[in-house]
């Protein structure tokens, strides 16, 4: 953990930075050729190259200060999830998966495949190549161009989709201040506050800026709102146990067949008696039935809470007329956590290697039986039980050890300094190193020690070798604290990524043409970085009761070259081209490049076209994360029963010859093991777009924009798939996917190794289209609005098209769009926002038998009703905002879902849902309420 705090640190590594500068990034103006007056060159997003319009070949959405406020939002994940060519992506409704960290992702092809930057400048990532948006200040960006086109040649590496550039704020002198304050409105909770402040000087010879802010979000509780209060899980808090009868000697098999009815395998399925006390027996069990489940919903977050505060400070200082020296630094701090349902303790074979090794004691006090129950076949037959032994299968969910919480502590900082200036009038230079770092403690609580669990279980646990009795046997209360202290742990792990990033840029005129000078921009890049994960020593060693996960270390070094050019072919005909070399030290080298034309038949319009190569190297977790286990939810192709005891026929299917006649997998959560593969290749992609700006002169204050866009990614880095080996595995019995199978003697999978590998492959093609218009000033004031569309033809992956599907936590509409009104009048504003979700096909799960291979299954499903549609969905964010003049001050007021919008349920009940809270997190608010905040911000 850490010891010095948080403010202490920020000072101290401000210092070590150097003398508190930061990039501004401002344009150093350049002579005109009569020299009378300079004109500003700018450097937009998508380009190396200075140029005096903003339009290029690249279309960019960009968002200015005024616009991120009115969201009423305080993360700029979230605003930035909200625009409608985004795609789903990790955000602070993850429960259940979620780190405390917001992701971007831009046409639903991974937050991975997306560039951020910083004034143009990299910033660091998570050691899958994604970067948490949360660890960039809201308070300190001016505005934030979102370049929706590959540009892997001009940036490099992630830039596959497109590349977010947050601006921050420029020539700011005074200080400002600001606080914000909400919650929802009938619910009473959700809510979120924050407070900053803002120092600015500028001088003649230079300036700089520091922000401090902090922000609080408080958690939302999937079991407050109806839609994802149910959510039934197969463990409940009484024990279920399953055992073969005739394995047992012939009293206690007397005593269960007068409880119950086995299988006909001759497996009983029993569940513990409400109310049980110490006393245990064969008598204290009943049959179990369907309503033998545990609503887990109660007990998780529907939004999780953080704490963030964050230390920002950038300055440049004119050393000479042509040259500068620049720098920034950051650093934030995030305690964030989520809480799940107390852990569900599984044990016996058909739950894995780790449950396999807990066996239960003929004299433990709390054995029902008497006699020896084994959760491992080999070491039932080692001791003498029959070849055919099949091993006791237990599930309970431990109330009584509470909760489990994750909590991350969550430090990153980066560092920027540099040098910039002018060669001539034309030409430009600048020079940087950035050095980032990224540091993440996780604590645990409730997790369970399956070494102790063993012990607590066997034979010779007594207070005389400070072991405590486990007892599994009795109703709901009946494991005591002292129990619980035995076998339960806190885990911490710790994963951190260091990045040093060395970067030189030069661009300016290199001759002139008829019509006009060729502008040329080329640069050098050196990335290196190194990474580390190491979980908890017990989860390393498979003795946790949560997943299995290794220790993961490595790192890379990236070397790149470019160059770009920008070529005035006729007047109003540019070509841009350009082409990056990359040399990565484990994969080798790769070639990217860029053509973008821009042609303007009239004055008022711009037709626009490029044609991208794109690459994104393999991550780190790619490379060198260490293996661990997975317990997805799948039918094994080689059972040679159904759930029902019918006999299946598997005759064609020689890779299960092995597998003895009565197989039926034990259990539905089978293990896989998640393996790194060192040997991976970049991913690559094709993409292009093809558009048009139009600013009618006859309409002043109206702009439209249309682009068409068509990206292909090969070689996606993915996992090869456990129903694909499997499935291999069984059609082929010399096929290598057998290779990656383990299966006990009683034809359980006990591991399958899934691999990554460079196969996957994209396709995504749709249509922006933008429109805004700023009517004349008028007696009543001024109004703008706009609208921003996204059309979704195609977005496929392997073949597979997924548009106007809901899977889960993420979505693929087919539209998206985002209205817009805004009014000001002297010191008065407002804002009006409705943001539409189109119309999704949902398939969600059912408790039906699959006896057949899951894509039968699944049209099976679709083709008998299982398919539900989910309506559209829509949304009204409203604001006001007053200037007191006299005090500097600005006050806001804002509700976001005016109309308290609910999304669609996916299913029934949260039990045949995908998603985790019976609707998408990604696509819909997840408040469900009217949230109202205030805002405050003066200036001194």
């Amino acid at each position: 953990m850490y010891k010095n705090n948080f403010l202490a640190n920020s000072v101290r590594f401000a210092l070590i930075g150097g003398v508190t500068f930061a990039a501004f990034n401002a344009s150093i103006a350049v002579a005109a050729e009569d020299g009378a007056k300079k004109v500003e060159r700018i450097e937009v997003t998508g380009s190396r190259i200075k140029r005096t319009d903003m339009e290029a070949a690249s279309p960019v959405l960009v968002m200015n200060r005024e616009e991120l406020e009115a969201t009423g939002m305080i993360s700029i994940g979230d605003i930035l999830q909200t625009i409608p060519a985004a795609g789903s992506a990790l955000n602070t409704a993850f429960n259940n998966g979620g780190d405390g960290s917001t992701n971007m992702d831009l046409r639903n092809l991974g937050a991975q495949r997306l560039l951020v930057l910083v004034n143009g400048k990299r910033w660091i990532s998570s050691l899958g190549s994604t970067v948490d948006l949360n660890t960039i200040p809201t308070s300190a960006i001016e505005r934030i161009e979102v370049l929706k086109d590959g540009a892997s040649a001009v940036y490099g590496s992630d830039a596959i989709a497109g590349v977010v550039n947050i601006i921050t704020r420029k020539n700011f002198e005074g200080v400002e201040v600001s606080v914000y304050g909400g919650q929802n409105a009938k619910y009473d909770d959700g809510r979120q506050y924050t407070a900053d402040i803002t120092f600015g000087a500028v001088s003649e010879k230079g300036g700089l800026l520091f922000n401090m802010s902090h922000v609080t979000q408080q958690p939302i509780w999937a079991g407050d709102r109806d839609i994802s209060a149910t959510g039934y899980s197969s463990t409940a808090d009484n024990t279920r146990l399953q055992i073969k009868g005739s394995q047992l000697n012939q009293a206690n098999e007397d005593s269960l067949a007068a409880l119950a009815t086995p299988n006909p395998k001759g497996i009983y399925n029993l569940m513990v008696k409400e109310g049980t006390g110490v006393d245990v027996g064969p008598d204290q069990f009943r049959p179990r039935t369907s309503a033998d489940v545990y609503n887990y919903a109660p007990d998780n977050y529907l939004s999780t809470p953080q704490n963030r505060n964050s230390f920002y400070v950038q300055g440049f200082y004119d050393i000479s007329d042509n040259l500068r020296v620049i720098s920034d630094f950051m650093m934030t701090n995030r305690k964030s956590s989520q809480e799940l349902a107390p852990m569900p303790l599984t044990l016996g074979a058909s739950f894995g290697e780790a449950a396999s090794r807990v066996d239960i004691g003929a004299n433990n006090i709390y054995n029902p039986f008497g006699e020896k129950l084994y959760g491992s076949n080999a070491r039932a037959v080692a001791n003498g039980e029959a070849e055919d032994y099949v091993p006791f299968a237990l599930q309970r969910r431990m109330i009584e050890a509470g909760s489990r919480q994750y909590n991350q502590n969550d430090t990153t900082y980066r560092a920027m300094i540099g040098l910039e200036g002018n060669i001539n009038d034309n030409w430009t230079w600048s020079a940087n190193y950035i050095y980032g770092q990224n540091n993440q403690d996780v604590m645990t609580t409730g997790l369970l020690n399956l070494t102790r669990i063993n012990q607590a279980l066997g034979d010779n646990c007594d207070a005389s070798n400070g072991c405590v009795a486990l007892n599994l046997f009795g109703g709901p209360g009946t494991v005591t604290q002292d129990m619980v202290d035995y076998i339960t742990f806190d885990s911490v792990s710790r994963s951190g990524l260091t990045m040093k990033d060395y970067a030189f840029n030069i661009s300016g005129d290199l001759f002139d043409l008829p019509a006009g000078a060729v502008g040329m921009a080329l640069g050098l890049e050196r990335r290196e970085e190194s990474g580390f994960d190491t979980p908890d020593p017990l989860t390393v060693t498979g003795e946790s009761s949560g997943n299995q996960r290794d220790a993961t270390s490595g790192g890379f070094r990236l070397d790149e070259a470019y160059v770009e050019l920008s070529i005035p072919v006729l007047e109003n005909l540019l070509v841009t081209p350009a082409i990056r070399v990359s040399d990565h030290d484990s994969y080798g080298n790769n070639t990217t490049g860029k053509v973008g034309v821009e042609y303007r038949p009239m004055d008022d319009m711009l037709l626009r076209g490029t044609w991208a190569q794109g690459y994104r190297a393999p991550s780190i977790s790619d490379l060198y994360a260490g293996t661990a286990d997975s317990y997805p939810t799948w039918t094994d192709p080689c059972n040679t029963r159904d759930d029902k005891g019918n006999p299946l026929d598997i005759s064609g299917k020689p890779g299960c010859a092995a597998v003895p006649d009565g197989y039926r997998q034990a259990n539905t959560q089978i293990r896989i093991s998640q393996v790194s593969s060192p040997d991976l290749k970049p991913e690559t992609s094709e993409s292009y777009t093809y558009g048009l700006v139009y600013n009618p002169s006859w309409l002043e204050g109206a702009e439209v924009t249309l682009d068409y866009y068509n990206i292909k990614v090969k070689d996606a880095i993915g996992r090869y798939g456990h129903l694909d080996i499997a499935r291999e595995c069984a059609a082929d019995a010399s096929s290598d996917s057998c290779s990656k199978i383990d299966r006990d003697s009683l034809g359980n999978i006990v591991d399958l190794r899934n691999f990554l590998q460079n196969a996957g492959e994209y396709n995504v093609e749709g249509v922006d289209f933008f429109t805004a218009y700023r009517f004349p000033e008028a007696s009543f004031g001024t109004f703008k609005t706009s609208l921003d569309v996204a059309y979704v033809i195609k977005n496929e992956f392997d073949g597979t098209d997924r548009v106007g599907v809901q899977t889960g936590d993420g979505g693929f509409p087919e539209f998206k769009a985002n209205f817009m009104v805004d009014w000001a009048m002297g010191d008065w504003d407002a804002h009006w926002k409705v943001r539409y979700v189109g119309q999704l096909n949902n398939d969600y799960y059912t408790g039906l038998t699959n006896s057949t291979d899951d894509q039968e299954y699944y049209d099976y499903l679709k083709d008998s009703g299982f398919r539900e549609t989910i309506d559209p969905y829509m949304v009204h964010n409203v604001s006001v905002g007053y200037n007191i003049d006299g005090y500097n001050t600005k006050i806001s007021l804002g509700i976001n879902n005016l109309f308290a919008k609910k999304p669609q349920a996916e299913g029934p009940t949260n039990n045949e849902a995908i998603s985790t809270n019976n609707f998408s997190v990604t696509e819909y608010d997840v408040n469900m309420d009217r949230f109202i905040y205030l805002r405050a911000t003066t200036k001194f």
